[in-house]
């Protein structure tokens, strides 16, 4: 399975979200209804769909900014970004998942780091479940696919271990540059199992140093991103 992974640079910049009819008329109220979905996720059981609904505003504005700013990209496709990236976790919300073992009070064993990955692919399926009928053209259209990119291909690492074994010769710009976004933020995210919450500047130190990074990360990309963060502190 695989979704675009090198031409999303291309479709990004093809079209406007908000100004493209068949987006708008039949999409965003899909949209709408899936992100109500994520918000309520495991309401009154934790507080997990709260703290997803903010990782995915942070990674979509983050990445919004760095696009446009640092890579070149038109403001057009940084508000196409923006609204595709808020869905690329979607798959956290799957009905076969317990919604504990996001915040599990130890480090996830195998078994459960395992069922952790399932989501990137249970989002594309989640995704299209939820289009099964809308017009053939909003299933095909660019925004869709790169929404199921984002969601496929967010752990992706450039020496070929990610997620879906893609390489950086694989992987367009916008790829390379939310899997380190995502890296970035949810390194940030206290987990119960650790002592304390990492500071942006633990979180950049450990994306460009840390073991578990090494070999993962487009280096020129992640530099832009460190000066780009750097900057804004």
């Amino acid at each position: 399975m695989s979704y675009l992974t090198s031409s999303v640079d291309t479709l990004i910049e093809s079209y406007d979200v908000d100004q493209d009819p068949l987006i708008q008329g039949e999409f965003t109220p899909v949209h709408n209804r899936l992100w109500h979905f994520i918000e309520n996720y495991a309401d009154n059981i934790n507080e997990y769909g709260g703290v997803m609904c903010k990782h995915l505003q942070r990674t979509s504005a983050i990445g919004q900014a760095f696009m446009v700013q640092e890579l070149g990209f038109s403001e057009r496709a940084g508000r196409n970004f923006y609204d595709a990236n808020l869905l690329h976790d979607l798959g956290k919300c799957h009905p076969c998942y317990d919604p504990n073992i996001w915040q599990t009070p130890h480090r996830p064993t195998p078994e459960e780091r395992e069922e952790k990955r399932e989501h990137t692919r249970l989002g594309v399926e989640y995704l299209d479940l939820s289009l099964t009928h809308s017009p053939e053209a909003l299933q095909e259209h660019p925004h869709v696919q790169i929404i199921k990119s984002l969601q496929l291909h967010h752990h992706e690492r450039i020496d070929g271990t990610g997620y879906e074994g893609f390489q950086g010769k694989d992987l367009s710009k916008i790829i390379k540059m939310i899997c380190i976004i995502d890296a970035f933020d949810g390194d940030m995210i206290h987990r119960p199992h650790q002592p304390a919450k990492r500071t942006p500047r633990e979180a950049l130190e450990r994306l460009k140093n840390g073991a578990k990074y090494q070999g993962a990360f487009d280096t020129e990309i992640l530099d832009q991103f460190i000066d780009f963060t750097l900057k804004a502190q």
